[in-house]
C-alpha cells in the first residue's frame, strides 16, 4: 500500500517522515521509505518453518518537497505522484517556529490542505461536465461527477458521502479528495492532546487522527525495544508513532492480512477486508487467480493451538474453500491452482 505525506512548510513534515520511516527527507522533489508492519504471527511462523525469508506487510510513503512560495500545496506535479497513493497524511503544525512568523493554528492548516484537494478536484470535475455539455455522450459516471460537483461545491470531503458503486465509476480519475485521510498533529514535547474544536471537525469529515511529537519519535526509534518501552511510559505513551499510524491505516483503508507459510517464505498479505479467495490468490501472482481450484485454510489460532497442519486436519481445523470464501484476518492459506 502506498501512502503521501502533505503539509504546510515548516509542518515538521520532513521530520514525521524520519521519524516514521527512519530516513532522513532530503531537498529531493520525492523521497520514498517505507514501514514495515509488526506482526508476532510472522515471527511465531518464522519460528516453526525456519523460512529462507520471512515478509511483513508494509507500507510505502513518499514525502514531498513543496516550495515555500507555492500559494497552493498540490501543484500539478505533486497531484501526479499523489494520485497513486492509497492514502493520505496530512500533517499539521501546532508548535511554534522560528522559520514562519504565522502563529501557530493547526485548524487552519487543515482547512487550508482540504480546501487545496476540493479545489484540485472540482476543477477536474468542472472540466470533464463542460465537455459533456459540449459531446453529449453521457457515459455512466455522469450523474457521479454532477453529484461530485455538488459535494465539492459544499466544501466537503465526498469519500464518505458516496457509495463504493459510484466511486468504482470515477476510480480512473483518481480524485485526491475520495482517498482515505489520516491527520497527524505534530505537537511540542508532553503535548498529546488534538486542539478540542479541530478534534470535532476531524470527526465530522470522517478523518482519523492522532498526535505525534516529531523529535521525540526520532529519538526513540533510535533505541532498543526495552529501552523503548521505558521511553514511552517516561512520556505516558503505550505505543511509538509508527505503530499508531499502521493501526490507524489498517483501519481507515479496511485492511486485514492473510499468511501464507512454508520453508521457502513466511509472509503477511495485506488485502481489502471483504476480498474473497480468488481476489486474494491474485494478490500473490495473477496465474493463481486465473487457474484458482481451492484455498487451502487454516486459521492462525488453530495451527497455534494444534501445532501443526496434520494435527489441524485431525481436529477438522483444516479447510478447502471455494472462489467465493471471503478470507478472515489470520487465514492461513495455500491456494491450489491449475494453469
Amino acid at each position: 500500500m502506498r501512502a503521501a505525506l502533505i503539509g504546510l512548510p515548516f509542518s515538521g513534515k520532513s521530520s514525521v517522515f524520519q521519524a516514521l520511516t527512519g530516513i532522513e527527507s532530503g531537498k529531493k522533489e520525492e523521497t520514498v521509505g517505507t514501514i514495515k508492519v509488526p506482526d508476532e504471527r510472522i515471527d511465531k511462523l518464522s519460528d516453526i518453518y525456519n523460512p529462507k525469508k520471512k515478509t511483513y506487510g508494509e507500507f510505502v510513503l513518499s514525502d514531498y518537497s513543496v516550495p515555500h512560495a507555492k500559494e497552493t500545496v498540490v501543484s500539478p506535479k505533486i497531484k501526479n505522484m499523489v494520485q497513486k497513493t492509497d492514502l493520505l497524511i496530512l500533517v499539521l503544525r501546532n508548535f511554534d517556529s522560528l522559520m514562519t512568523s504565522d502563529g501557530v493554528d493547526p485548524l487552519t492548516e487543515y482547512k487550508k490542505l482540504k480546501d487545496d484537494l476540493i479545489i484540485t478536484d472540482f476543477v477536474v470535475v468542472e472540466r470533464r461536465l463542460e465537455r459533456e455539455m459540449k459531446e453529449k455522450k453521457n457515459p455512466p459516471e455522469i450523474n457521479i461527477l454532477k453529484k461530485l460537483q455538488t459535494i465539492l461545491e459544499n466544501g466537503e470531503l465526498p469519500a464518505e458521502k458516496i457509495t463504493e458503486d459510484e466511486a468504482e465509476l470515477v476510480s480512473n480519475y483518481n480524485f485526491l479528495s475520495m482517498k482515505k485521510i489520516i491527520v497527524l498533529v505534530n505537537q511540542p514535547e508532553g503535548k498529546m492532546e488534538v486542539p478540542e474544536k479541530l478534534a470535532e471537525i476531524l470527526k465530522n469529515d470522517g478523518v482519523e487522527h492522532f498526535c505525534v511529537s516529531a523529535p521525540i519519535e526520532i529519538e526513540l526509534a533510535e533505541l532498543d525495544t526495552q529501552e523503548q518501552l521505558e521511553f514511552l511510559k517516561d512520556y505516558g505513551l503505550t505505543e511509538s508513532a509508527k505503530i499508531r499510524f499502521i493501526k490507524s491505516a489498517y483501519h481507515s483503508l479496511g485492511l486485514i492480512s492473510f499468511l501464507t507459510a512454508g520453508e521457502d517464505e513466511v509472509r503477511a498479505w495485506p488485502i481489502k477486508q471483504g476480498t474473497t479467495a480468488v481476489y486474494a490468490a491474485g494478490k500473490i501472482h495473477s496465474d493463481i487467480q486465473r487457474g484458482f481450484i481451492r484455498a487451502e485454510t487454516i486459521f492462525y489460532d488453530d495451527f497455534i493451538k494444534y501445532g501443526s497442519e496434520s494435527e489441524c486436519k485431525k481436529a477438522g481445523a483444516y479447510k478447502l474453500e471455494g472462489k467465493e470464501y471471503v478470507v478472515k484476518d489470520g487465514d492461513i492459506i495455500n491456494f491450489r491452482f491449475n494453469v
